[in-house]
């Protein structure tokens, strides 16, 4: 759907069932797009790592581990966004409610998912880095499908442009949570990231497939992801905090582009342990 301005519409509400009042109380009822694709993007990432998980250990292993890392990452995402805007949120300029509606920094949340991950592995006697392989499989698969979600829900958004491709956002409920520029053409950054991410699971399963020595499939997402997503952080337009002349985020890919690096200079110095090739039944 075209509008003047340019672009194409983005709806952040799929069905809107109006508003619920009780005791003076009003609740909208409504199923919005970045929750409904979120929800897929979870049970997509869930089937993957069970799916893989069940040929090293226990399925019920790895699907509690997983619903743990996702509640880990979840509330290491919030935190971030929280440090990065705290003199937003002190100063009342960004209420706290919102922030934490609005969703958080991904990347934030990466990190303490990776450890509940090596916690959980080790609890279950399987090797962490046999362990984060298959979860790092699922990772950009379920992320990139999340970016989606943020498409629809308007955060994450991209800078002005006037594209043939870009997305204009009217719905003031974007504005509302997540700060998004109503009836401005903007990069759909986030079908930039999904595009991005399915490549990089196209390649990590190839490399899995193939028998991956543990935390290889870590290594190489963190390398992929990092250097990706430090570029596509010039094409964005909303608040992400900053230091010097980077944004956060781009501090956090440069810290994984280094530990990618690092990584696989300590593994080409170690003797490789044994790693189950997955069958392919």
């Amino acid at each position: 759907m075209r509008f003047p301005s340019g672009g194409t519409n983005i709806y952040p509400v799929l069905i809107d069932l109006g508003q619920l009042r009780i005791g003076g109380v009003t609740i909208p009822l409504a199923i919005g797009g970045y929750g409904a694709v979120f929800v897929l993007s979870i049970i997509l990432g869930w089937a993957v790592v069970v799916t893989l998980g069940q040929r090293v250990g226990p399925r019920s292993v790895f699907s509690d581990t997983y619903i743990t890392a996702i509640i880990a990452g979840v509330i290491g995402a919030k935190l971030t966004n929280g440090l990065v805007f705290l003199p937003d949120i002190l100063s009342g300029r960004k209420p706290l409610a919102i922030m934490l509606m609005g969703g958080g920094v991904w990347l934030g949340g990466v990190i303490p998912a990776l450890f509940v991950i090596y916690w959980k592995m080790r609890q279950h006697g399987i090797h962490p880095g046999i362990g984060a392989n298959i979860f790092f499989v699922a990772v950009p698969l379920a992320h990139g499908v999340g970016r989606i979600a943020c498409l629809l829900g308007g955060c994450c958004y991209g800078a002005p442009c006037d594209l043939p491709w870009a997305v204009t956002y009217h719905d003031p409920r974007a504005q509302l949570f997540n700060g998004t520029p109503l009836n401005v053409p903007v990069h759909p950054v986030q079908l930039y990231e999904y595009a991005l991410e399915l490549m990089n699971f196209a390649c990590v399963w190839v490399i899995w497939r193939r028998g991956a020595r543990p935390w290889v499939i870590v290594a190489v997402w963190a390398g992929l992801y990092g250097f990706e997503r430090f570029w596509l952080e010039f094409l964005r337009g909303d608040p992400r905090g900053s230091l010097g002349p980077f944004s956060t985020s781009q501090w956090i890919s440069l810290a994984l582009m280094a530990s990618a690096l690092a990584a696989f200079w300590r593994l080409a110095t170690v003797a490789p342990p044994v790693s189950p090739r997955p069958s392919r039944a």
